[in-house]
């Protein structure tokens, strides 16, 4: 965020200097208050650009193949740009080479989800995804298994296919199959 705001700040400078320039281009035909108004014009641009780049720039640094399971959109009455086009201020994603079956066979995949939130720093919540009963559960580090890999008290969430989680798991691959 402390970034966000030194390229916005950095942004007003520089439209500032275009309204110098225009002014010295017109030999001062035009009023001193275009200074202000091309300063805030590049302040909004930026702020928008940043909003609109952030996702893209955030799966730039994540594993090649990651896949986003859902998205959490922005739109606000105070950002008018955005009843257009939501910006994405959110997403929950996960790498199919990072999951691995917890036995031979079971169809139940160890996934590490991935939530990405704006100015917030990643969380990676591992999850169990078994794709033959169409649920998924959280992984905790007090977990254990029986020999067919399956969980041992685990509270499942029987969601089915239609969940976005489970839809994204089971049709992606993993690793070792």
């Amino acid at each position: 965020m402390f970034w966000s705001l030194v390229t916005v700040i950095f942004a007003g400078l520089s439209g500032a200097g275009i309204g110098l320039v225009l002014r010295s281009l017109t030999r001062d035909r035009l009023p001193k208050g275009i200074i202000p108004v091309c300063a805030g014009l590049t302040m909004i641009v930026a702020t928008i650009a940043l909003e609109y780049s952030w996702e893209s720039g955030v799966r730039r640094t994540m594993a090649g193949d990651l896949v986003t399971v859902t998205t959490r959109e922005q739109q606000a009455w105070y950002q008018p740009w955005t009843l257009v086009r939501p910006w994405v201020r959110g997403f929950i994603g996960f790498s199919p080479s990072e999951n691995v079956e917890t036995a031979p066979g079971s169809g139940i995949l160890a996934v590490q989800l991935r939530i990405q939130e704006r100015w917030q720093p990643q969380i990676v919540r591992p999850a169990l995804v078994d794709c033959e009963n169409a649920r998924w559960t959280d992984l905790i580090a007090t977990t254990t298994f029986t020999e067919a890999g399956e969980p041992e008290g685990a509270i499942w969430r029987e969601t089915g296919m239609e969940d976005p989680i489970v839809s994204a798991v089971c049709g992606g691959e993993t690793a070792g199959s």
